[in-house]
């Protein structure tokens, strides 16, 4: 039997991409769930890549990438080979966009099933990854759809713009490649304003280089490629970063609110970016989509002076009622939580019927629950809590102890915890337990999937235009001008581009 349970409620889910398709489609939050989300008729609809890398930050990415497929989410995300091997052999149509550099797999793969149907998205980060993925797809006969990787300033991946501009090039001349993506990534959206406005101006300028071999393209028929750099922060501060396409992850998990700027200051004196308000609201609204839960074990009563856990760092001031639960920093239980944690006492057995909610009759009154503070050193597999001041009737052998709670204001809220062990939300997600119990519930039904040809591939509905103004055959779309004019707009009070890019856009 498993010593703790990972509670995820898939509607949150769909409350959450709901959400974030609103704030993309630039509708009030309280549209997210009205019968038809859509854009205004003359706005081309930004795309949604759902990032389910690592598991899907834990959650479980079987259940999780099929419910977002259903959502319609037009592409999903992961970080390497074998996490795309697992999409591979799911029942679902969208494009897969493998992160890290691709260069070789052969037929036996589950990829080469991905890449004859034309879903995998490879991400080009040098000429040498390029040259290996050309030699690949001329062994196994197919083509790849790639995005070029810009580095504006993050160095993790994707390569200076001359390089970048050479990918683009040959990409839209290579028989086996097509240019379906060019993206860069933002390093600190929430905290640095000012190097955000600089990437943004160094991604937007080099579009602007690009621009010719993007316009054979469009002479020879080809949809432009999505543009996209901002993640789940970026996407709830400001629309002019949205480009055509954005990647997000934590939101459609429940974490955003955070994400868009309500940490406080910013670090090393930068200053923060400040959401615009109709986001802003979007990302409050976000609903956390898990609970992890756990049990208690063991009780013990201890005196006055006696400690707990390694090194004794923790000693009863009083008589005191220490309780055992089967989980610590092996589960994903954060060491840093020692002597500070707090864990929520339901009024629950932790051995009943799963569901999201401590109370499982509406009907009733909300069941009495208590707080409970970590105490002594967390240890490989268990903590000790302080059962003292909760009555013995609650606290008893099978008590259903919450670790991680759903709601936004308690001690246990991830990213409350996640600041108190000073670490972020998704550290603390992908740490959990991989074989720990997974349960799926949902108060709604499971959402239809969408007739077929409702959801084409992204680069089949790319605005045609966004690189518009030297592409005379498509600069009648109005979206394509007014997508590069959003990104130009986000850096038009700042010209120049910052010293700090100056020397690698030069």
């Amino acid at each position: 039997m498993s010593t703790c349970r990972i509670e995820i409620d898939l509607s949150a889910v769909d409350h959450n991409y709901r959400l974030v398709r609103a704030a993309l489609d630039g509708l009030p939050p309280g549209a997210a769930h009205a019968p038809a989300v859509a854009p205004a008729p003359a706005r081309a609809r930004t795309h949604l890549c759902a990032i389910v890398k690592q598991n899907a930050y834990g959650l479980g990415v079987a259940r999780i990438a099929k419910r977002l497929a259903a959502l319609g989410a037009e592409m999903l995300a992961v970080y390497d080979l074998a996490e795309a091997r697992v999409l591979a052999d799911m029942p679902i149509r969208t494009p897969v966009l493998v992160l890290m550099p691709v260069e070789h797999f052969d037929r036996s793969d589950a990829m080469y099933r991905l890449a004859v149907s034309g879903r995998l998205h490879a991400t080009l980060h040098s000429r040498r990854q390029a040259a290996q993925l050309i030699a690949t797809a001329n062994h196994l006969g197919v083509s790849f759809p790639v995005h070029v990787q810009l580095d504006t300033g993050m160095s993790r991946g994707g390569c200076l713009p001359d390089e970048a501009a050479e990918l683009v090039e040959l990409a839209a001349s290579h028989p086996r490649l097509r240019l379906a993506g060019l993206m860069t990534h933002l390093s600190s959206p929430r905290h640095d304003e000012a190097f955000t406005r600089e990437q943004t101006s160094l991604f937007r300028a080099w579009v602007g280089t690009v621009r010719p071999a993007l316009g054979r393209l469009a002479l020879r028929g080809h949809p432009a490629p999505l543009l996209h750099l901002a993640n789940t922060a970026a996407a709830f501060l400001d629309p002019a970063l949205h480009g055509s396409m954005v990647r997000v992850g934590e939101g459609l998990y429940g974490f955003g609110d955070h994400a868009a700027g309500s940490l406080g200051g910013a670090p090393g004196g930068h200053e923060a970016h400040q959401p615009e308000p109709a986001l802003a609201a979007h990302a409050a609204a976000l609903t956390p989509v898990m609970r992890w839960t756990s049990h208690v074990v063991h009780i013990h009563r201890v005196p006055p002076g006696w400690p707990a856990g390694y090194a004794r760092t923790w000693f009863a001031r009083r008589a005191s009622r220490l309780g055992i639960v089967p989980v610590g920093y092996a589960d994903g239980y954060p060491l840093a939580l020692s002597n500070k944690g707090m864990v929520r006492i339901t009024s629950l057995m932790w051995d009943r019927r799963r569901t999201m909610a401590p109370n499982e009759d509406a009907a009733r009154q909300p069941l009495p629950t208590w707080w409970a503070p970590v105490v002594g050193r967390v240890s490989m597999d268990q903590i000790v809590i302080d059962l003292t001041d909760v009555p013995e009737h609650a606290a008893v052998v099978g008590a259903e102890i919450e670790l991680i709670g759903r709601d936004p204001g308690s001690a246990n809220h991830l990213p409350t915890m996640a600041r108190l062990a000073g670490t972020i939300t998704h550290e603390l997600l992908c740490r959990l337990r991989p074989d720990a119990e997974r349960v799926y519930i949902s108060s709604a039904d499971e959402p239809s999937p969408l007739p077929q040809g409702a959801t084409p591939e992204p680069h089949q509905r790319a605005p045609e235009a966004l690189i518009a103004g030297s592409i005379h055959s498509v600069a009648a779309a109005s979206h394509a001008a007014g997508t590069i004019a959003a990104l130009s707009s986000a850096g038009s009070a700042h010209a120049v581009v910052g010293s700090r890019l100056r020397a690698v856009g030069s």
